[in-house]
């Protein structure tokens, strides 16, 4: 007993002697153990960081991929009001036809506002002008357009005081605008872009006496990618109980029993990280028992609705900024007990080459055939 229990102490003394026998002949807290196993441990609950931020009603009830192959995502907002657009983050994510003809339009918008101010303002206002019609409304069209680019021809110019202060309002919007292109110009040509290109398949091929999961990513710019990581995620539907009472309706209206649902398993990959990124890089993740897809069929994959969502986070060496590329690759565009064809070769000279358009190339191999256990002077980056 310990020494710092009062001599007429009443309490519990077992707490303070964990070990004490009872009259069965065990300890208390080996009785204690029992008791706990003895009461059935609660389903557990589903991993809420697991949904990669999808959540449970895309995850659960979309019919479409999560990831389209140009990294997109399939979930439209509706109702978001004037305050959803973001004017700059779109002029910085268009294509740049597109941005040129927004800008284009944009020039031609505010110098026909500032055209019909001008001859609103009636004949009187501006110097050498027509009376009327069409003639006139070009002739102050384009003298807007010599104030907004501060070219100042001579030819036309204000007479009178509300003339004077059209112009001064148009010089300063001018200005603003000529700004505001300029930013918008530099910060498209700064940011960090990429041409991270995925193989248009996945295939399951031989690798070291077993079978593998391949996909293979290359560099579509010539500016260098250092520092390469990737993020691999199986998801598929499974059948989970509903933990209600057989019989019961469920709220949503459906009965019980066993309901299916969408699961996430991160793959672990040969090696999830490169340094450099040269050539190409063949993503491997070993089939071995314990993987999400050990004894996996393309049967089976297709009844799942089984995806693969591919995240490959890297460092644009000319910019030093970070870039992200996304993919995806459903069950059928998983091809079996295939392997990639070789993407590299030499040149008379010697020098190295990788040919971009054999990235996706594949070709069947024998089901029976087995890969050799990988030799310590291959790449593992490439499939054996």
């Amino acid at each position: 007993m310990p020494a710092s229990l009062p001599v007429d102490w009443k309490g519990d003394r077992s707490r303070f002697l964990p070990h004490t026998m009872t009259r069965a002949g065990r300890s208390q807290t080996a009785e204690a153990r029992l008791r706990a196993e003895e009461v059935p441990r609660p389903e557990s609950l589903p991993d809420l960081n697991a949904d990669l931020g999808l959540g449970g009603a895309v995850a659960d009830g979309s019919a479409e991929r999560f990831l389209n192959r140009d990294g997109t995502f399939n979930v439209r907002l509706e109702h978001l009001g004037g305050q959803g657009i973001n004017v700059y983050g779109e002029l910085l994510t268009v294509s740049w036809g597109r941005f040129f003809v927004l800008m284009a339009l944009a020039y031609l918008g505010l110098n026909a506002v500032f055209a019909t101010l001008y001859n609103a303002l009636g004949s009187s206002a501006l110097s050498d002008m027509p009376e009327s019609g069409l003639q006139r409304f070009l002739a102050c069209f384009f003298f807007s357009v010599q104030t907004f680019g501060t070219i100042g021809f001579g030819h036309v110019y204000p007479k009178s005081n509300a003339g004077n202060l059209v112009v001064t309002v148009e010089a300063f919007v001018g200005l603003l605008g000529v700004a505001l292109a300029t930013g918008l110009l530099f910060a498209r040509f700064s940011r960090p872009s990429h041409r991270v290109l995925f193989s248009d398949s996945a295939v399951i091929a031989p690798y070291q006496g077993g079978q593998a999961l391949m996909f293979r990513v290359m560099n579509g710019h010539r500016t260098q990618l250092i520092d390469l990581s990737t993020e691999v995620t199986f998801s598929r539907f499974e059948d989970v109980a509903s933990g209600l009472p057989a019989g019961t309706v469920q709220p949503e209206g459906g009965q019980t029993g066993p309901r299916r649902v969408r699961r996430f398993y991160p793959l672990g990959l040969e090696r999830s990280r490169v340094t450099f990124f040269p050539t190409s890089w063949t993503v491997v993740h070993p089939i071995a028992q314990g993987s999400p897809l050990w004894r996996e069929t393309g049967e089976s994959l297709s009844a799942d609705d089984a995806e693969l969502l591919v995240v490959l986070r890297a460092t644009d060496d000319a910019s030093q900024g970070p870039i992200h590329a996304r993919s995806s690759y459903k069950a059928s565009e998983i091809v079996w007990n295939a392997r990639f064809l070789p993407i590299h070769s030499k040149d008379p000279a010697g020098h190295l080459r990788a040919d971009v358009a054999r990235l996706s190339g594949i070709e069947q191999v024998e089901v029976a055939r087995q890969a050799q256990p990988v030799r310590e002077d291959q790449h593992l980056s490439e499939p054996v």
